[in-house]
């Protein structure tokens, strides 16, 4: 994977920048089924092992000008022996956390929000307002979601590193519940069903455009062609199903080209209808 990877959109550059990557297994998706998996693969030209899937993980940086956008924020550290690339990218692309005027968060899953807070609990990025999707606050915060985890569990750890990271921006952040330019030429888009809040940013300048989709997809070895197989940690797993299905369509007919923290480098791309659901093709 490339560590920093720049696309332009109008006045906006957008950085790519890589976090790591992880191994998804079979598993992960409940509507499994080896043929349509193997088929699925074939059609996305992405390697498949029969037992597992790459997941990328990356963030994204949107300048304009002085102006600087973080569209996710990486891993914790110790997530994986295969992430923790996001804030050292960050460092290599001229960008120190001060300078960051706000953190447009596709939703606040841990490997998303994971370097907003420092070992000391304070914020990374002390100048950054939080700009989230209605309902992940309440959800990530929530007693009775946290109480049906099992203690020492994963889940549970997710949950404690996402309310960490989250919590020292309680008092500047912004909840957006329908779909709204936060900032000029940036617009969140929700895309609800993965959590309650889930959303893209739209980036739009000049007459172009381009999608951050966020958990759209984990895989694009699977979920592209077959756009009804989510994933376990799918808050609404029939919501998300239904936006997947929507927003292929969406995408297919517009041509808007799309980036997201688990679609493969470099992008953008499009999304097409193909044989099966539907392919990504280079923008």
């Amino acid at each position: 994977m490339q560590d920093i990877i720049t696309t332009r959109v109008g006045r906006f550059d957008i950085l790519t920048l890589t976090d790591g990557f992880g191994r998804a297994p079979n598993a992960l998706f409940p509507d499994y089924d080896a043929d349509r998996a193997h088929a699925a693969a074939a059609q996305s030209g992405e390697a498949y092992d029969g037992e597992t899937v790459s997941v990328p993980i990356q963030g994204f940086v949107i300048r304009d000008g002085d102006d600087i956008t973080l569209v996710d924020a990486g891993a914790p550290d110790g997530y994986s022996p295969t992430t923790g690339a996001f804030m050292d990218n960050l460092a290599k692309a001229g960008i120190a956390p001060a300078q960051v005027t706000r953190l447009a968060m596709t939703h606040l899953h841990v490997d998303h929000v994971g370097q907003m807070v420092r070992p000391d609990g304070a914020k990374t990025f002390p100048n950054a307002q939080l700009i989230h999707g209605a309902g992940d606050w309440d959800h990530f915060f929530s007693d009775a979601v946290y109480d049906r985890t099992r203690p020492g569990g994963r889940e549970r750890a997710s949950l404690d590193v996402s309310r960490r990271a989250c919590a020292p921006y309680a008092d500047t952040r912004r909840e957006i519940g329908v779909e709204t330019e936060f900032a000029p030429g940036l617009t969140m888009v929700p895309l609800p069903g993965h959590t309650p809040g889930h959303s893209g940013i739209r980036i739009d300048d000049g007459g172009d455009s381009l999608l951050i989709w966020g958990d759209t997809i984990h895989s694009a070895a699977f979920q592209v062609a077959e756009p009804d197989w989510g994933v376990l940690f799918d808050v609404d797993p029939v919501q998300a199903r239904a936006t997947r299905r929507a927003l292929f369509a969406d995408l297919a007919a517009s041509g808007l080209p799309i980036l997201g923290p688990h679609v493969p480098q470099p992008g953008p791309w499009r999304v097409e209808k193909a044989r099966i659901g539907y392919r990504l093709t280079p923008a």
